[in-house]
């Protein structure tokens, strides 16, 4: 038994009569004709009532007719779904990020993706953004949102987007009452920050540019996330909290955000995948680009500038 055969009675079956069947199958009568007959030999029953005027399904044809459909309709769907996952159009991504870039475009994105390609789902993992780059070396990540600088000799990485950096402080310091901040402005106060292992490039060139702009920390404390150095920067005499712009959404309602001019230093946000994508991580990459492209206000090189 082929699938010509199956595709033969199931139109036969649709038209109820050989010529128009053959017409339809774009075959000549008697190959239709000879398609059923070996359909009937193999099975062993009889699917099909001639006469010379109409042509009957019988009940044990009806029955192969349904059965017969239902293959044809799997294969057809196996066929679309190959294709799909071939050409990077269906399927999960699993996907990294550091929390703090939620605000920056996260739940347009995902809302952007949802709308558009159903068919493409997220299975989303918060983790630091070394964490991350190892996870795609290793295959079980496949993109990932980082902090940057950052690099990996087997992962794909660009910046995506771009953000200022803002001090935190209560409401009530000295501080609070400016409309924005030079690095020197800190030099007498204790920095909160994120620590250098989370990631590494961002904490150097954080570090870096404060002593370009004039700034010695009188003392640096640590922590694993930006949303603790926030919270504890609300807590009098702890400390002024060092954060990206989106960051400081989570912020509780005592304290003050002041953008704080480091020059030409932002903090930069990457998309990083595998030097060797699947078909459906390259196409998402390349929507993700497209999507951030176009939301950027400025348009320049796919990075959304955030002021204040």
């Amino acid at each position: 038994m082929e699938l010509k055969h199956l595709r033969s009675f199931s139109t036969l079956g649709e038209t109820l009569h050989f010529g128009r069947a053959a017409a339809r199958l774009n075959i000549v009568q008697p190959a239709l004709s000879g398609h059923i007959k070996h359909l009937e030999e193999e099975i062993g029953v009889q699917l099909v009532d001639r006469s010379r005027n109409h042509v009957f399904m019988t009940l044990a044809g009806q029955n192969f007719l349904t059965e017969a459909r239902r293959i044809l309709s799997i294969l057809d769907e196996a066929q679309k779904s190959t294709k799909h996952i071939s050409a990077g159009t269906v399927g999960s991504i699993r996907l990294g990020f550091v929390s703090s870039i939620i605000p920056m475009f996260g739940g347009t994105l995902f809302r952007h993706f949802a709308e558009r390609y159903p068919f493409i789902q997220f299975d989303l993992m918060e983790m630091n953004s070394v964490r991350q780059v190892e996870a795609i070396a290793e295959h079980r990540l496949d993109i990932g949102f980082v902090r940057l600088p950052l690099q990996h000799l087997e992962v794909d990485i660009c910046s995506i987007g771009k953000e200022q950096f803002f001090a935190v402080l209560p409401a009530y310091h000295p501080l609070a009452k400016h409309a924005s901040l030079i690095a020197s402005d800190l030099s007498s106060e204790t920095l909160l920050m994120l620590e250098r292992e989370n990631a590494p490039g961002f904490h150097d060139a954080l570090l870096s540019s404060f002593y370009q702009n004039g700034l010695v920390p009188l003392e640096i404390k640590y922590f694993h996330e930006f949303t603790t150095a926030i919270h504890l920067a609300s807590l009098a005499g702890l400390g002024v909290a060092i954060v990206p712009a989106n960051a400081t959404y989570t912020a509780p309602s005592e304290i003050v955000r002041i953008p704080l001019d480091l020059g030409e230093t932002f903090s930069e946000i990457g998309m990083a995948s595998h030097g060797k994508k699947t078909p459906l991580a390259r196409n998402v990459c390349l929507l993700i680009e497209r999507f951030v492209s176009e939301a950027s206000p400025c348009g320049q090189g796919g990075k959304i500038s955030l002021g204040t």
